[in-house]
């Protein structure tokens, strides 16, 4: 559910977590949600380059504590730019995602957290370079234990996505595993490793088929690893900072702020 440079990651994000913890700029999700009646939201700039071009997108996060176990986010892309070095070029609007996050299980000495999250990408993309033009849905398990100054999350997910006209898309499996570790009360770092199966046939010429051409935002199989940061101006606004690198040779960079209220 990310848009794609011909197939390369742009890599979504989301601002998960509980007291002192918030998971952004990872991928992985987190099972501490927020709890009753706090929010956050954030801005970030994503900016992405590879040998097929480049990628800009302005995505927004909204997250609100429904209540201890139960929250909510929402996901608009203000504004995406994709310039390739071959090919048209697209602007405008991305696709909006919105998940809803259960925690199950809450964490004890010996156990992890646990939680499931469903979610459902909206598509509100006027480009076929940026969205499928369909709805796509996904479910996830999520586990986050602490050990000392260290947080670990773990992530497995599937994604039934929508088929564009004449177009055949494999469902997605996914995995995660990420981990935060607190320097200090102001600095984190942190990092994480991701992969996905692919949406469509990775065969023909240099990995291009009928279908990733007639829908550009569908995906081979993708992996990357992320490492970053935060710096806490004050306990509820941080600045984020993150490098991403892809197994399609494309690196990321995501800069964002976020606020809790």
């Amino acid at each position: 559910m990310k848009s794609r440079i011909a197939g390369l990651a742009i890599v979504g994000s989301l601002i998960i977590g509980g007291p002192a913890l918030i998971a952004q700029p990872l991928e992985t999700e987190t099972a501490r949600t927020l709890p009753a009646g706090r929010g956050k939201i954030a801005a970030n700039l994503e900016y992405q380059t590879a040998a097929e071009g480049s990628e800009i997108a302005v995505p927004l996060e909204l997250e609100y504590g429904i209540t201890d176990d139960l929250q909510v986010i929402v996901e608009p892309v203000a504004y995406t730019s994709i310039r390739p070095k071959a090919g048209r070029t697209a602007s405008g609007l991305g696709d909006l995602e919105a998940t809803l996050t259960y925690r199950f299980v809450r964490e004890e000495a010996s156990i992890p957290a646990l939680a499931l999250a469903g979610e459902i990408k909206i598509p509100v993309a006027g480009d076929t370079l940026i969205g499928t033009g369909k709805t796509d849905y996904a479910a996830y398990l999520i586990a986050s234990k602490r050990f000392g100054p260290v947080d670990m999350h773990a992530n497995i997910g599937y994604s039934i996505l929508g088929n564009p006209p004449g177009i055949r898309l494999s469902d997605v499996v996914n995995g995660s595993l990420a981990a935060e570790y607190h320097v200090s009360p102001v600095i984190d770092i942190v990092g994480e490793v991701f992969a996905s199966t692919a949406s469509v046939p990775e065969t023909g010429e240099n990995g291009v088929t009928s279908e990733s051409l007639a829908a550009p935002e569908a995906a081979g199989g993708e992996a990357f690893i992320t490492i970053g940061g935060r710096y806490f101006f004050q306990p509820n606004l941080y600045f984020a900072f993150a490098i991403s690198y892809d197994n399609n040779n494309a690196l990321l960079f995501r800069p964002g702020l976020a606020l809790e209220f």
